[in-house]
């Protein structure tokens, strides 16, 4: 509906009983109601327009910001893996340097042979076999039973610092004998601590001096270095001290013949609660077949 000025004057000159300011008011009120319905319906379409226009945009920048965040993604997966192989190649590249150590401080010992690898396999199949039990379930991780088998080749990469007349000598030692070749559990755990003084996140290093200094501890203190008991004893310490004496009782020595398995199996049971920890000597007796052929490299514990 349209209004012009002409009109008003003319009705207001014929209705000469009509209230002429308020028909004023009454028309532009209507004239601004229309008006602002034609501004808010003009605003409303242009907010639109606007919002559509962002939309847009907005959705653009998303579609940019996702493949930009895809394409890092990409990157950063690529340098993570780089990375590991690089760290996995200088950490096998200084494994390997070590176990050369350890078998070239071996090779004065004839009678020792490939124990650091049998060790190494026993070690690992307990660990794998403990994981079951409720107790260490959470303790022992995939990460635990690679750095024991990885470690457990240095426990007695002490004997480089005795005497060969004592570490060769093919009968028994005398008491001052045995004092002295006692001592490579702590060359052995000092050598090891000087270099973790370095790399103290090192975790392969840390088993390895706890295993070191602890294989010669006993379940009931009789043992040495410290005469350490019971759970004093690091795990990783009691796990080698039972294998390590199961592949020196199976191997030929200058002093002694090769003791058969089951024979084995009684002087390790013999040691139950006193050289060894019960739940080990429990777990080693129920699974002894396991250990047996662990030993003669018959399985691989990694791949059980």
């Amino acid at each position: 509906m349209k209004f012009h000025l002409e009109d008003i004057g003319e009705f207001v000159s014929k209705n000469s009983n009509i209230n002429t300011d308020l028909y004023i008011k009454m028309f532009f009120d209507m004239f601004s109601s229309n008006l602002d319905n034609k501004i808010q319906n003009r605003l409303m379409t242009d907010l639109m327009i606007k919002y559509s226009q962002l939309s847009k945009t907005f959705e653009m920048q998303n579609k940019v910001l996702k493949e930009t965040e895809e394409k890092l993604q990409k990157y950063n997966n690529q340098l993570e893996e780089l990375v590991d192989k690089k760290v996995k190649e200088v950490s096998d590249s200084q494994i390997a340097t070590i176990y050369a150590l350890v078998k070239l401080a071996e090779s004065r010992d004839d009678d020792t042979g490939d124990h650091i690898e049998r060790t190494a396999r026993l070690c690992s199949l307990m660990a794998k076999l403990l994981r079951g039990v409720p107790k260490y379930s959470l303790y022992i991780d995939d990460t635990y039973i690679e750095n024991i088998y990885k470690s457990s080749p240095l426990h007695d990469i002490g004997k480089v610092g005795i005497p060969d007349n004592i570490l060769l000598k093919p009968g028994k030692l005398t008491e001052d004998e045995i004092e002295i070749m006692k001592t490579h559990v702590m060359i052995g755990y000092n050598t090891l601590k000087d270099v973790y003084n370095n790399y103290r996140q090192n975790k392969f290093l840390e088993m390895g001096m706890a295993i070191t200094k602890y294989h010669h501890e006993k379940w009931d203190g009789s043992g040495y270095p410290d005469g350490a008991k019971g759970d004093e004893i690091p795990l990783s310490g009691r796990i080698m001290a039972i294998v390590d004496v199961y592949d020196a009782l199976r191997s030929k020595r200058v002093y002694k013949d090769a003791f058969p398995h089951e024979l084995c199996c009684k002087i390790i049971a013999r040691g139950n609660g006193t050289s060894f920890d019960p739940l080990l000597v429990d777990i080693f007796l129920n699974n002894h077949e396991l250990f047996k052929q662990a030993r003669d490299g018959l399985i691989d514990p990694l791949q059980l």
